[in-house]
């Protein structure tokens, strides 16, 4: 009663219909409506994992045209193909005859330089292109003799990202540097040769045309998605879309775990500094997981370095604490999580359950014990090359899924299992203090997928591709046995 009364008085300077006035208050909690119906100026708002960030950007772009902003002016920005679909999905089942203008940073990019660019001839770099243009280009018999193919397509990722280049060259020494620098300078000559742009090249031309003022931008409202995966570029570009506009980002310092790909928290952190006048939100009312869950999460996250510190709360009064099972051996961690999904899916057919991994090839063991039973499953991983529900192997009728933990990110289920949490494998062994860091936030993400309930395990010892692993990842090592049900076995 008393969140209404503090909705009702909010909206009051608002020129709304009491019918949509009502429509906000009953489907959205206090924080989320501040944050919707604050629009002039520029806005952090920092959305806790299942705090209903979404649907937080669609009812402000819904209140933007109700208060008569014409949808051509608004723009929403977001990361992937899936993320525009759901936008536009649910924008579209209240205004079915919207154009509110929903891109990534590269579709917008694409749009643009179509528009506005000299070389409106350019083709984008596909994988399969790349791989043509590589076989044409100087050192391609001396690179396959030094890396796979696999890596070859990582080593085309870097030409145009000196922070990715940074990030893989400190694991190689000089004669593979020189080699691969040789390389790619002569791919990238041939690249342009042929008129391909790759998806760095698309924002960085983007910029070009932007800071050169050779693009006519209109948009008055602009909200951005999963703020805190931008990477310095974006910002950039950001800066220059915005400078005349309203601005709203909307992310989780807590969720940055892209750094390997050059995203930076800092863009997060850093934002109020960044743009004038900024005003910050919290999103903090949980609507995915259990008490039990948020309360081991919000525990863990006291762990977290240079973030903005929050606590997640929900309505939910469940006592079911998250599980943690220690076993003899790697073989009997696995027979256990089978014969829990099995259970699972006898009582429940259409139960969601996600397996998370640190790493694709600790799902191997899993895949080959699953593959011999009835249990259909599906296998993901890769999310920041392509979206995984475009992934051909995936289907979206089968409820087990086998995911990297980066996978996951965005996604839930009603039963998360994280097995193998022993030191070297989460935290991963790679990697210095920041990177710590990373792997810190990247275990958060895994624990806060889960809806109904949470299995945490691992072997007293397993012997992987990159040996003898023994001793409990720290990060549960370093937690209060009472927050979890411990079980041997």
């Amino acid at each position: 009663m008393k969140e209404n009364y503090l909705k009702n008085i909010s909206l009051k300077n608002l020129d709304l219909s009491d019918n949509f006035k009502n429509f906000l208050i009953n489907n959205l909690n206090f924080d989320q409506l501040i944050a919707v119906i604050n629009f002039n100026g520029h806005f952090l708002v920092i959305a806790g994992a299942g705090s209903g960030k979404t649907r937080t950007i669609i009812y402000r772009a819904l209140l933007l045209i109700e208060l008569k902003i014409p949808s051509k002016n608004i723009l929403i920005l977001t990361f992937t193909r899936k993320a525009i679909s759901e936008i536009k999905t649910r924008i579209s089942s209240f205004l079915p005859d919207s154009n509110i203008c929903i891109e990534t940073f590269h579709s917008l990019a694409y749009k643009y330089l179509k528009k506005y660019s000299q070389n409106k001839c350019f083709k984008i770099l596909t994988t399969d292109d790349a791989l043509v243009l590589a076989k044409k280009t100087p050192l391609y018999d001396n690179i396959l003799k030094n890396f796979s193919k696999d890596i070859l397509i990582k080593i085309i990722s870097l030409t145009s990202s000196s922070i990715l280049k940074e990030y893989y060259f400190k694991k190689l020494d000089e004669k593979s540097k020189t080699l691969i620098i040789n390389f790619l300078n002569n791919f990238e000559l041939l690249k342009k040769t042929e008129n391909f742009y790759s998806f760095n090249d698309l924002l960085i031309q983007f910029y070009k045309l932007l800071s050169l003022n050779l693009i006519i931008i209109d948009f008055q409202y602009i909200m951005v998605d999963e703020y805190q995966d931008t990477d310095n570029l974006q910002v950039h570009i950001l800066k220059l879309l915005a400078k005349n506009s309203n601005l709203m980002v909307v992310g989780d310092d807590y969720q940055s775990i892209y750094g390997f790909k050059g995203t930076s928290m800092e863009n997060i952190l850093n934002f109020c500094n960044e743009f004038p006048n900024v005003k910050t939100i919290i999103l903090k009312e949980n609507y995915r997981s259990t008490n039990p869950i948020l309360h081991l999460s919000n525990e863990f996250s006291k762990k977290l370095k240079y973030c903005f510190r929050k606590s997640l709360i929900t309505k939910d009064s469940s006592l079911k604490k998250p599980n943690l099972n220690i076993f003899k051996n790697h073989f009997n961690e696995i027979s256990f999580i089978f014969d829990k999904i099995k259970d699972i899916l006898e009582l429940n057919p259409t139960a969601t359950i996600g397996i998370l991994f640190r790493n694709f090839i600790y799902m191997e063991e899993f895949i080959k014990f699953f593959e011999s039973s009835n249990i259909k499953f599906n296998v993901a991983s890769n999310p920041f090359l392509e979206n995984i529900f475009k992934h051909k192997f995936y289907n979206t009728n089968i409820t087990l899924s086998f995911l990297t933990i980066h996978s996951s990110k965005g996604l839930e289920w009603d039963y998360v299992f994280i097995p193998l949490l022993l030191e070297g494998i989460i935290p991963s062994s790679i990697g210095d203090a920041l990177n710590l860091e990373e792997e810190k936030r990247l275990f958060y993400v895994a624990l806060t997928r889960a809806k109904k309930e949470l299995f945490l395990s691992y072997p007293l010892s397993f012997y992987g591709d990159f040996g003898l692993f023994k001793t409990p990842s720290q990060f549960i090592e370093n937690i209060d046995s009472s927050f979890f049900n411990i079980k041997r076995g």
